[in-house]
C-alpha cells in the first residue's frame, strides 16, 4: 500500500492519495465530510481536503456562500457548533505529534487549544451546558471526557471498563 491513509469518523479509512491504494483501487473521493448543522439551522460545518489536508468550511444553507474557516499545514476535522453559533469546536494536529480539540471563534477566527493531555483529543460535541465532549486515548483505552471551552475542568464522562 501506498497510499496515505487518514481516519476520518471512528471507523472510516479514505485513501487520500492519487498514486492509488489497495492494488490501484483509488477509493471513494475525499470532498465533504462530517456535516455539522448550526445550531439556527442556516449554516453548515464541515470538513475537505485542500491540498492533501483536511480543513473546515461554513456554508451558508440559504445564499450556498461557502466559506474556507481553517488553513495551515495541519489537518482540522470533525467541526461541532457551539450552543449560540458562534465557535466551532473542532480536532486537530496543530501543536503536537497527536490531536487536540481546538475553538475557533467565526467572528475573528481565533483558534484556541483546548486540550493539551498527551492522548488524542477526538470527536467533539458541544452540550447546550456549555461543555465540550470528546473522545480521548489518553489511559490507551477510547473514553468520554468534558472540558470547558477554555480549557478547565476536565472530567472523566464514563468509566474506564464496560458497563
Amino acid at each position: 500500500m501506498n497510499g496515505r491513509w487518514i481516519l476520518v469518523g471512528l471507523c472510516a479509512l479514505f485513501c487520500l492519495s492519487i498514486s492509488g491504494c489497495l492494488g490501484g483501487d483509488q477509493g471513494p473521493t475525499l470532498t465533504s465530510l462530517e456535516p455539522a448543522v448550526s445550531p439556527d439551522g442556516l449554516r453548515l460545518a464541515y470538513e475537505s481536503a485542500v491540498d492533501g489536508r483536511l480543513k473546515l468550511f461554513v456554508r451558508d444553507l440559504t445564499t450556498g456562500a461557502t466559506q474556507q474557516v481553517t488553513s495551515g499545514a495541519t489537518d482540522d476535522f470533525s467541526p461541532a457548533w457551539s450552543p449560540d453559533g458562534t465557535q466551532i469546536a473542532f480536532s486537530s494536529n496543530r501543536e503536537k505529534n497527536n490531536v487536540d480539540i481546538y475553538t475557533l471563534d467565526l467572528s475573528t477566527r481565533e483558534v484556541r487549544r483546548v486540550t493539551t493531555g498527551p492522548g488524542s483529543d477526538m470527536y467533539p460535541a458541544w452540550s447546550t451546558n456549555g461543555r465540550i465532549y470528546f473522545n480521548s486515548d489518553e489511559t490507551k483505552a477510547w473514553l468520554v471526557y468534558s472540558i470547558l471551552p477554555d480549557g478547565t475542568d476536565l472530567l472523566l464522562v464514563t468509566p474506564s471498563t464496560t458497563p
